[in-house]
């Protein structure tokens, strides 16, 4: 691998061509403060009617033990997750150290709540600044960690499926197929390649975006190589069980009767669209889907209520509170001008 010096003029971001570190922590700080604002209000409301001090009596059970190793579950996810982003890169022959990888993957849980998935956008912005990673290299990364998601929480979802009535089967079977078709012409992407030519062909304009967005498509499917993809997968399903295990071990906790299965099936569900309905985080859908579950399960709507608000708080909120504790430093590197500015070859 090669590289060159490039004019700092060629230094962009994907949220803007002149994008600093001050104005993306501003961004994410601003939108961190209203999806907060936004989820605590939310979750008032349905306390209040669901009975508030039921709800806070029910929280406020919850032993500082159980709160650790709540924690300790979602930070065993983001470990497996960010390996696996190192593991993506390297196949992709993107040369970084795990421990930057890491720092880069953790930061981006600081704009976990900003539209547009712009904390996925901001660690390929980490790799051009501090290493020179063009995006059209690095953006197989993010459709990576995607699908790596994708597919582990739609197996877990298919392990719990069992628990509960056909409507419920019948999404997950679709977002399944779904999966699977997109796989297959990734896997052979003969499909999106033409699809690509298509469109530059009605078009007639901007021809290094539609030659970036063949390297790309090319690029993403060198992920479905069946070694590569067996690691990551199993990483994913290990990493997103813990979180599932998380709110199985939690709802114990709060006296629900409720089996590992179910708990698995309704955190992955609720996941699952969160993740369908593109909101910042799932915010909103993914806690109505959670706790509708529960109390189709014949948990108490005060324990339900109760345990949605705890995991999201251990799980959601937890990740943005450590992506705005790596951001700083995260920042510091992308001033530093020794690596900077380095465009990899490729």
């Amino acid at each position: 691998m090669t590289a060159h010096q490039t004019s700092p003029k060629t230094t962009g971001s994907p949220t803007g061509p002149a994008a600093s570190p001050r104005s993306l922590m501003r961004r994410a700080e601003y939108a961190a403060v209203i999806t907060a604002v936004v989820f605590v209000a939310a979750m008032s409301a349905a306390g209040i009617w669901f009975g508030l001090d039921e709800v806070w009596h029910r929280m406020a059970e919850l032993s500082p033990v159980v709160l650790v190793g709540l924690l300790a579950l979602s930070a065993g996810n983001y470990v497996m997750r960010a390996w696996r982003w190192h593991l993506y890169g390297r196949h992709l022959d993107i040369e970084v150290p795990a421990g930057r990888t890491a720092l880069y993957y953790v930061a981006g849980f600081a704009m976990t709540t900003t539209p547009g998935k712009l904390g996925e956008a901001l660690r390929l912005w980490l790799l051009e600044r501090c290493h020179g990673y063009r995006y059209e290299r690095t953006a197989p990364l993010l459709i990576g960690d995607r699908m790596g998601d994708a597919v582990a929480i739609t197996l877990l979802c298919l392990t719990g499926l069992s628990s509960f009535g056909a409507a419920y089967g019948t999404g997950t079977l679709v977002a399944a197929g779904a999966l699977v078709v997109a796989l297959l012409m990734l896997l052979r992407p003969t499909v999106p390649l033409r699809v690509v030519l298509l469109a530059y062909g009605l078009i007639g304009r901007w021809p290094r975006l539609f030659g970036a967005t063949r390297g790309v498509v090319r690029k993403t499917s060198r992920l479905l190589d069946p070694r590569v993809f067996a690691l990551t997968t199993a990483m994913g399903v290990i990493g997103w069980l813990c979180e599932c295990y998380a709110l199985h071990w939690l709802l114990i906790d709060l006296g629900a009767q409720i089996t590992l299965q179910q708990s698995i099936f309704v955190f992955a569900f609720a996941m699952l669209v969160g993740a369908i309905s593109m909101l910042p985080g799932g915010l909103g859908s993914t806690e109505a889907t959670m706790f509708a579950l529960l109390t189709l399960l014949d948990v108490p709507a005060d324990t339900a209520l109760a345990a949605t608000v705890i995991i999201r708080l251990t799980t959601l909120w937890f990740a943005v509170g450590l992506g705005f504790v790596a951001l700083p430093a995260a920042f510091k590197l992308a001033r530093q001008p020794s690596e900077n500015r380095l465009t990899a070859a490729g």
